[in-house]
């Protein structure tokens, strides 16, 4: 049982959004969970960003992984819908092992 200020805070979970090597979006995901797992290399294949942003250069000068998480907590928002709360009471969760480590790699190699 938590402790401290958590304790008797609740918390309403209105939307999924995933972005993972087994499935893009919540159904997509699921189904890659229960399926054979992956032969080789797991990546997130065929990865198109355009959906989330507005406009080319954004998604070109994002890092993969922050890609990700901004489609993932899209897809979360359009499946709450119209939240009646204020605001600054909605947030997301996201998780990640390694993120930016593409970005440091590149930096690293620049001379």
């Amino acid at each position: 049982m938590p402790t401290g200020s958590v304790q008797g805070r609740r918390v309403a979970v209105t939307g999924l959004g995933v972005v993972a090597s087994c499935g893009v979006g919540p159904d997509a995901f699921w189904a890659g969970l229960n399926g054979p797992p992956p032969e080789g290399e797991r990546r997130v294949a065929d990865w198109d960003p355009s959906p989330w942003f507005d406009k080319p250069k954004d998604a070109r000068r994002t890092d993969r992984f922050a890609q990700f998480a901004l489609a993932g907590a899209a897809m979360a928002l359009e499946q709450a819908g119209s939240l009646p709360y204020d605001p600054s009471r909605i947030g997301t969760w996201i998780g990640t092992g390694v993120g930016g480590i593409a970005t440091l790699e590149e930096q690293i190699n620049i001379n």
